[in-house]
């Protein structure tokens, strides 16, 4: 076990509080209260992650649909220029075909028909310019020729890309991203629908408990009180005790004992004796037991260098041990007055890297306010 930690002082004392433990719950009423705070906080839990899965499933649906639609634009987009390069092919093609006609049709008469050949003057003449537009289609026809090879390869690539377009338009698992919503949304329903139902059970519990018996009203009612209270925030944590805050983190001139620390390393929740102190999040038990003026302690290791710390814990209601894991919202102990304390209080501390920090802002940056309740 870790050496002990210094000394720190406790809550001043508050008139409200009782001088002594409240009688608790009856064994049944206390396991039925157990029972819907851990039901309670499961369908917190499960619906939290129903909303998460929901919510990135929505946002994959976009994300596919949104390209899907640009692979469909873009297939609209190719299957024009296919188009158009089918024109340009047909039109360079026909050219050619033009060209070879003139020339075959002109086959029979050559440049040296033209020169040699018997014939007059005008004869002569008139062969020469047959001759010399027959030259100037041959030097065009291979022009004409490359350009048609260009156009005709530019229509097959234009076809493979469009085919390439076409199949990947058509891959994009737009049916299997909108089951997969369809499903989330229904698990989301659910889960709303059973935290309905928890919160119900947990009010009927709280109802049972008061009616049970009138001299244990306040101790139930802060009990159940702690079931409805102990809310998981979004970043996974956990009122540590519904109560209102008697002492805040500093200085404090007046020390309500004395051989107390000036210094208040922690924040003090004023609560009845025997409400649930709740584990502020998930980590590892590195202490338990009795420190000096902090009477029963708790200190858990929230992993990153964060620990909480939970002091004047009632005796006999420690539920964790050394070693142990906690989960966040997980009831263990009971909230008393040992060591240096007037009161029935919690002391919670946060300890970053070994150091105590002020609680009230640390845990409003993981959504919880302390002492709202």
């Amino acid at each position: 076990m870790a050496p002990p930690l210094p000394s720190l002082p406790f809550t001043p004392f508050d008139p409200t509080d009782p001088a002594e433990p409240v009688v608790p719950l009856d064994d049944d009423l206390a396991l039925a209260a157990a029972e819907a705070a851990a039901d309670l906080a499961a369908a917190e839990t499960a619906l939290d992650d129903a909303q998460v899965v929901y919510d990135a499933a929505r946002l994959d649906l976009a994300a596919t649909l949104a390209d899907h639609d640009a692979s469909t634009t873009r297939v609209t987009e190719l299957s024009a220029m296919l188009d158009a390069a089918v024109i340009t092919a047909d039109a360079s093609t026909k050219t050619l075909s033009g060209l070879v006609r003139a020339m075959v049709q002109g086959s029979d008469t050559t440049a040296l028909d033209a020169l040699m050949g018997p014939q007059g003057e005008g004869d002569l003449l008139a062969r020469l310019g047959t001759a010399n537009r027959l030259s100037d289609l041959s030097g065009n026809m291979s022009d004409i020729r490359d350009q048609v090879e260009v156009d005709t390869q530019r229509v097959s690539d234009l076809e493979a890309t469009l085919a390439a377009a076409q199949e990947a338009a058509a891959a994009f698992p737009l049916t299997e991203k909108q089951e997969t919503l369809a499903s989330a949304e229904l698990t989301l329903s659910e889960a709303t629908d059973a935290l309905a139902v928890a919160s119900e059970n947990a009010r009927l519990a709280l109802a049972e408990s008061t009616e049970a018996s009138a001299a244990r009203t306040v101790e139930a009612s802060s009990q159940l009180a702690g079931v409805l209270g102990a809310r998981l925030s979004n970043q996974g944590w956990a009122t540590p005790a519904v109560g209102i805050i008697n002492d805040g983190f500093g200085p404090r001139p007046d020390r309500p004992l004395p051989g107390v620390n000036a210094f208040h390393a922690g924040t003090d929740l004023g609560t009845a004796c025997g409400s649930p102190v709740y584990a502020a999040s998930a980590g590892v038990v590195i202490q338990t037991g009795w420190l000096g003026t902090y009477g029963n302690w708790v200190l858990i290791d929230h992993g990153d260098g964060v620990n909480t710390g939970y002091a004047h814990l009632r005796d006999g209601t420690t539920l964790v041990n050394t070693g142990d894991t906690v989960t966040a919202g997980q009831v263990i102990a009971g909230v008393g007055s040992t060591g240096a304390s007037t009161g029935c209080h919690l002391h919670i501390e946060v300890r970053i890297d070994g150091t105590a920090v002020n609680a009230q802002p640390f845990f409003a940056q993981q959504g919880i306010e302390l002492g709202a309740g």
